[in-house]
């Protein structure tokens, strides 16, 4: 079990990833793959049973159409979990399908995925425990989300060509210290999923809609408690390890005002 704790800090984010790079270059040849489809269900999967979210677009390992991860890619839990933490991601692919892929084929997880249209995919029931942050303890202790978003400038053209429209570009981030290269940011339609779903994530466990803050400042770097999941509350991949930038720019403090 640790070993796949240890590589879910490798996951589809790394720019340097094998299987993120060709899920990016087959995506990108492929400008007229369709985009996702959504029932209008408004409920997620916890502990097996279906629990209220307000937002339409939700697709779950249950549905017909919907992705499930196999039991390899996560930890079942034989007992009724209590996570602390919501953890956003961003997927650097294309489109959910492709971090699903990714997924697949790496032997990871995570609970949800938004696409790029706001359509919420859940993978995987959310009393298990995903591989997503790299660390058993906060894995354990934690449920997480991937909002697709290819991040690099270049890949632009893409979203325009099937229909998407321009992603923001951010031209300001900051994390660990340091000032990123303009990167790609979210669609207004993916906030809008992550809140809904964070609401009803809070609804459910009691997760706080809180980020971790200093000085009445968003922190933009490890937070000791988040890495040692002691924290309650919602936080980005980068509030437990230095070595993922994930999700600079997105202003958790303003998103769940």
């Amino acid at each position: 079990m640790k070993l796949f704790d240890f590589l879910s800090s490798l996951k589809c984010r790394d720019p340097n990833t094998t299987f993120r790079r060709e899920e990016l270059i087959k995506e990108d040849q492929n400008v007229n793959e369709s985009p996702s489809v959504f029932t209008t269900q408004k409920n997620i999967i916890v502990n097996g049973e279906s629990h209220f979210i307000n937002w339409e677009k939700v697709v779950t390992f249950k549905d017909d159409q919907g992705w499930e991860l196999p039991g390899h890619c996560y930890r079942e839990s034989a007992a009724e979990r209590t996570p602390t933490m919501f953890m956003a991601h961003w997927d650097v692919c294309l489109s959910s399908h492709s971090c699903y892929k990714v997924l697949l084929k790496r032997k990871l997880s995570v609970h949800f995925l938004i696409d790029n249209d706001g359509t919420i995919y859940q993978t995987m029931d959310t009393n298990h425990v995903a591989y997503h942050a790299g660390s058993r303890k906060v894995n354990n202790a934690s449920i997480g989300v991937e909002i697709s978003n290819a991040y690099y400038p270049k890949y632009q053209k893409n979203y325009i060509l099937k229909g998407f429209g321009k992603r923001p570009l951010l031209e300001d981030s900051r994390v660990h210290g340091r000032t990123l290269k303009p990167h790609l940011g979210f669609y207004p339609e993916q906030i809008k999923a992550f809140k809904a779903l964070a609401k009803s994530l809070n609804a459910v466990y009691d997760i706080p809609l809180v980020a971790p803050m200093e000085n009445n400042q968003l922190v933009e770097t490890i937070y000791s408690d988040a890495k040692n999941a002691k924290f309650k509350g919602v936080v980005s991949h980068y509030h437990v390890t230095k070595r993922k930038i994930d999700c600079a720019g997105l202003k958790l403090d303003e998103v769940l005002k």
